[in-house]
């Protein structure tokens, strides 16, 4: 006897069909049951080979993705690293120019300074020297009664 689904014969039995064309109709369901349960199988095989071949083919698109970005990271990261070379020579060569232009402006002022300073030496000098003679004018007089006397 083939295989046959029992439930299904016993369920036609009872119904009062004859014996064979119940047990032909239960392995008709039985054999379209299997079949069934076959198809299914061979096509989860044949699903999970296509997600297996889609998974290769994302992997392989995800690898060349990857190394495309890659090399325009490279290339923008070399750009950005000129670029960024090129202001800091800029901002050296100009922080270089103001650093000697401060420092020119303070030998002036240092020179102007030293100028000024002299220049009020130089008053002080002869400021000191007429307070000498007026001293001494002054106090001549006095001197000439003190020895007088």
């Amino acid at each position: 006897m083939t295989t046959m689904i029992s439930e299904v014969y016993s369920a036609f039995k009872t119904a009062g069909i004859p014996e064979q064309e119940a047990k032909q109709a239960a392995e008709a369901l039985s054999a379209e049951n299997l079949a069934t349960t076959n198809t299914v199988a061979e096509n989860r095989r044949e699903l999970s080979a296509e997600i297996t071949e889609s998974k290769q083919e994302l992997s392989g698109q995800i690898v060349e993705v990857d190394r495309k970005l890659s090399g325009q990271i490279t290339e923008v990261d070399k750009r950005l690293s000129g670029q960024i070379a090129e202001m800091d020579k800029k901002f050296t060569g100009q922080i270089a120019e103001v650093k000697q232009e401060l420092l020119s402006k303070i030998a002036e002022l240092r020179h102007e300074m030293t100028t000024e300073l002299g220049k009020i030496k130089r008053g002080m000098n002869v400021m000191q020297w007429m307070l000498g003679l007026v001293l001494f004018a002054v106090a001549l007089p006095i001197l000439r009664e003190i020895i007088v006397i």
